[in-house]
């Protein structure tokens, strides 16, 4: 299953949504990556300018810097991720905003 073209062939008959599906989640992890890269980057720097104010030792800057760089990315994956299975589902007529849903 490494060969993401095959996947996509096989996956086309059953699911007509899967390639948009795939190409979603790829953007949504993505972005959560670069979500924890600037927010990492972001609370670190502004730390380190603001070092004389705050009123911890500066070894913790990086450990703070990566729980709120962590916080960011996964608010940021999570919420992408769901518009992306949302989205699948609305195309593979499974449940819309306009159409309840049935089980």
């Amino acid at each position: 299953m490494n060969d993401i073209k095959k996947l996509k062939e096989q996956q086309r008959d059953k699911h007509p949504g899967f390639d948009g599906y795939l190409d979603c989640m790829t953007r949504a992890l993505f972005t959560g990556l670069a979500s924890f890269c600037l927010g990492f980057a972001g609370t670190y720097f502004t730390q380190k300018a603001v070092q004389t104010k705050i009123h911890y030792p500066a070894k913790y800057n990086i450990l703070i810097s990566c729980l709120v760089a962590s916080g960011i990315s996964y608010q940021t994956t999570t919420t992408r991720t769901k518009s992306c299975q949302a989205a699948w589902m609305a195309y593979e007529d499974k449940h819309t905003v306009l159409k309840e849903k049935t089980f």
